[in-house]
């Protein structure tokens, strides 16, 4: 793209940006920003989905780790109270062995409670904390130092005195194992991870499910602003619900209705001015009343067969209606004068395309009108002016508009002759043909003429 390109595509951006809208005619395109090209990012969807999973996550982890831990603190309990109720009963047993120190009766004792194969130890002591029996053999007799030693890891302990008539005369001591503990907690871990890693999975699922509900209300709206981006008015977002994306979509639509309204009578407001300026170039010249709007509309018609787009008919029409523009540049005495121009005064009004050109080019909105205005007579065969362009060289909608304007100029009757006959027009545009105008474009126009729209546009303006 050239610099002068870049320049326009600025202006128009910086119209659009202002106004909301583009004129009639202007295209609202400034390149390849339809469709954004972008490496791989996460999606709302994506985000929300994973946001709540790993919420979800955590929260099936938290509670598994609950339940361990109540399942733990729950069996250390009942451990302690089985310890305690073993070493209560062992106490009451013992005494009376003890205050008759009778060693022999103390191994029934020690053995009644080692009976139950949870008990690790189990043992009796006297008041100096001499160990009078141990259900290891081998400890029996033991003196301890500093009282009851604290038990090791993974054993539950429980300590209770012998009394007898409020005198502590012995400790009995019961040990049970925790083994147990732990096998309940590994058979509820295992028993409990498949059904709380399915109820996750199926929540990842939902999560994903309803987000993807939901987001897909927000796409729907990403889309709508891009379609308005695009310069679509039509556009609405179809959301009922009450909650901030159905808000957000009934207030999109009220703001595109909004713009809708502002860009009609802004184009009401753009044709008006249009029609102002063709009104001041005939207000110069009686004799072309009308001949703006006729060529006008016959260019228009010739631009639709043509298949043109809406940007393109646009340009076209308004560069017909403003092709005379400059004539508001040329000295009152040449234009409209009566009688054959002079070599000077024909030089004089030779330059009202250029003059058209600087009027309107300052416009951003009509930057390419001006550039059809300068060359629409430009002939076919290099012999126009101002550029002497030829062929293909000269735009489309400036050969067209070269055509119409001839022939409307033939059968309208001017200071210095009279309106030649339809029959006549036509009989000179087919002899300059190739020379003055387009071949392809004079066909066209004589089919139009055959189906009658070219009378139909003239009767309807007058």
């Amino acid at each position: 793209m050239s610099g002068q390109d870049d320049n326009i595509v600025i202006e128009k951006k910086q119209l659009l940006d202002r106004t909301g809208i583009l004129p009639p005619g202007v295209s609202d395109q400034f390149g390849p920003t339809s469709q954004e090209s972008r490496g791989f990012v996460f999606s709302l969807r994506w985000k929300v989905a994973l946001s709540f999973s790993v919420l979800l996550l955590l929260v099936a982890s938290l509670v598994f780790l609950a339940l361990l831990r109540y399942q733990w603190v729950f069996l250390s309990r009942e451990g302690d109270k089985r310890a305690l109720s073993l070493a209560v009963n062992l106490a009451m047993n013992a005494r009376d062995p003890l205050l008759a120190q009778d060693d022999l009766r103390f191994g029934p004792v020690i053995e009644s409670v080692t009976l139950d194969r949870e008990v690790v130890y189990a043992y009796i002591t006297d008041h100096q904390d001499k160990i009078l029996y141990h259900s290891d053999p081998e400890r029996t007799g033991e003196v301890l130092d500093g009282g009851v030693p604290v038990p090791g890891r993974g054993v539950i302990q429980s300590t209770v005195p012998i009394m007898v008539e409020d005198v502590q005369v012995g400790i009995a001591v019961v040990a049970l194992g925790a083994d147990h503990i732990r096998e309940a907690m590994m058979s509820t871990a295992i028993g409990s991870i498949f059904p709380l890693s399915f109820g996750t999975v199926l929540g990842v699922v939902g999560i994903f499910f309803l987000t993807g509900v939901h987001v897909k209300r927000v796409e729907r709206l990403e889309e709508a602003v891009r379609a308005l981006g695009s310069g679509n008015l039509t556009v609405r977002v179809q959301d009922s619900s009450h909650d901030e994306v159905g808000r957000l979509s009934r207030h999109f639509n009220e703001m595109v209705g909004q713009l809708h309204t502002a860009r009609k009578q802004i184009e009401r407001n753009f044709k008006e001015t249009i029609s102002a300026l063709a009104a001041a170039v005939e207000a110069k010249d009686a004799y072309t009343r009308g001949h703006c709007d006729r060529v006008g509309r016959i260019s228009a018609a010739m631009g639709e067969r043509l298949d043109m787009d809406e940007p393109q008919l646009g340009e076209l029409e308004l560069a017909a209606i403003l092709h005379d523009v400059g004539k508001i540049g040329v000295e009152e005495g040449v234009v409209g004068k009566i009688g054959p121009l002079t070599p000077s005064e024909t030089k004089k009004m030779k330059g009202h395309p250029e003059i058209g050109a600087k009027i309107l080019n300052p416009l951003s909105s009509l930057h390419k009108v001006g550039l059809y205005v300068r060359h629409h007579h430009e002939h076919y065969d290099g012999s126009g002016y101002p550029d002497g362009l030829k062929g293909d060289e000269i735009p489309l909608a400036s050969r067209i508009i070269l055509l119409v304007d001839a022939f409307d100029a033939m059968t309208t009757t001017r200071p210095y002759r009279k309106a030649l006959t339809k029959s006549e027009a036509l009989s000179r545009i087919t002899k300059d043909t190739g020379k003055q105008f387009d071949p392809h474009l004079v066909d066209l126009f004589n089919r139009l003429d055959s189906e009658g729209v070219i009378e139909a546009i003239c009767q309807e303006v007058g």
